[in-house]
């Protein structure tokens, strides 16, 4: 009985772990936009290339993060990781703009990827 309990704790655990995972990634990511847009409109080339590494860094974790236990089909999985790797590039893309100061070509960028994370919203959140 006790091996049961401490199984189930441990499940328990582990799965609070990687919710808690998924929900501070989504922050840092939606902090990491929110930087860029303020960049933007501030002119602050600092804060759009901050707030771009940040969005890398929480995007390079969901490579890490076993997706399935969030998502409950598999297509929807191949999705999701195809739109992770689109975000990826985008954001590749996305700062040689910037370092090229670019800006017209950068906030065509950051649309970009403001659709790969609405899209992989809609597929997990049923938007």
């Amino acid at each position: 009985m006790k091996k049961v309990i401490l199984a189930l704790a441990l499940t328990s655990a582990a799965t609070f772990a990687s919710d808690t995972t998924v929900n501070a990634t989504m922050q840092l990511m939606k902090q990491g936009m929110e930087q860029v847009q303020k960049g933007f409109l501030y002119n602050s080339k600092s804060d759009i290339v901050q707030g771009i590494a940040t969005v890398e860094n929480s995007n390079a974790i969901f490579k890490h993060v076993d997706v399935t236990k969030f998502i409950k089909h598999n297509n929807k999985v191949a999705v999701t990781k195809n739109i992770t790797s689109n975000l990826e590039k985008d954001l590749e893309a996305f700062r040689k703009a910037v370092a090229a100061n670019k800006f017209a070509d950068a906030t065509a960028l950051y649309g970009k990827a403001t659709n790969d994370c609405v899209s992989c919203h809609i597929i997990i959140r049923g938007w």
